[in-house]
């Protein structure tokens, strides 16, 4: 993903699928995310309003970046249709800022 800048949204999207490929929901959707010098932060579909659903699979999450580095994030899917997945963004140093 791109840079993005202290005080920006980072919008991160999830599709869950099936072995056939269809669109699927799990049991339950958490999202995991360490800022670069901090403790994870767990938000639990359904319960944190930073996680929305757009339609069977489909969901995402707005966080407020709040520090400049990397970024670290993790989907946990729970049964039935169980999975993981994660990912990284880069918060640049702001120029303006410092």
């Amino acid at each position: 993903m791109s840079d993005f800048l202290p005080g920006e949204v980072a919008r991160l999207s999830l599709t869950v699928t099936n072995a056939a490929g269809a669109a699927v929901d799990p049991g339950a959707v958490v999202l995991k995310v360490k800022p670069p010098a901090g403790a994870v932060t767990d938000y639990a579909y359904g319960v944190a309003p930073e996680i929305s659903r757009t339609g069977a699979g489909e969901y995402f999450a707005e966080i407020l970046l709040t520090a400049a580095g990397r970024w670290a994030y993790r989907w946990e899917l729970a049964a039935p249709n169980a999975g993981a997945a994660e990912g990284s963004i880069v918060v640049a140093k702001s120029a303006v800022l410092g």
